[in-house]
């Protein structure tokens, strides 16, 4: 199921993400560094809650939260058209659909929200990713060389991919 993120939920987001940090290096946060309490995610939740046209959802089964996924409109009237997506699949629901259903959803989401554009940042080597989101209308508009520091001490880039709704 599909849902809102609640503020409930934040004691279980805390316990979830470090562990995803250590499963995937295509994350934000390099492993450790996840170090919110439970009090600061729920904050975080209820801020988002009352900004308009943002959204924190997650894909839940008994309880149990399978991901994670945000979009967050850009605070400017400049750049109030456009939100930037964030999403986390839990390793353990990799494969079964549940990152493109998410994505579908935020997609469906900023339509109705009137938003123009939407996007997002992604590792260059994290093609899984950059497929679903070119299947979904996703284009790159440009790349960082060297952006981000791996958990191996290399560095990779970014890419810079957005999607125009109509």
């Amino acid at each position: 199921m599909l849902r809102r993120l609640q503020e409930s939920d934040a004691e279980q987001v805390c316990e979830r993400l470090p562990k995803s940090h250590t499963e995937s290096d295509f994350l934000n946060f390099l492993p450790g560094e996840f170090d919110w309490t439970p009090q600061r995610e729920r904050e975080f939740i209820r801020e988002r809650q009352g900004q308009a046209r943002s959204i924190l959802f997650c894909a839940e089964r008994d309880g149990e939260l399978l991901s994670l996924c945000g979009a967050l409109q850009m605070p400017f009237r400049r750049y109030a058209h456009q939100a930037e997506v964030g999403i986390t699949v839990f390793k353990a629901h990799w494969g079964k659909g549940l990152g493109r259903g998410m994505m579908e959803f935020v997609v469906a989401w900023s339509q109705a929200e009137g938003l123009r554009k939407l996007m997002l940042r992604v590792f260059h080597d994290n093609i899984r990713a950059i497929n679903l989101y070119r299947s979904l209308g996703f284009l790159e508009e440009g790349r960082l060389k060297g952006d981000v520091l791996r958990v191996d001490g290399t560095y990779s880039d970014t890419i810079f991919m957005s999607r125009f709704n109509k």
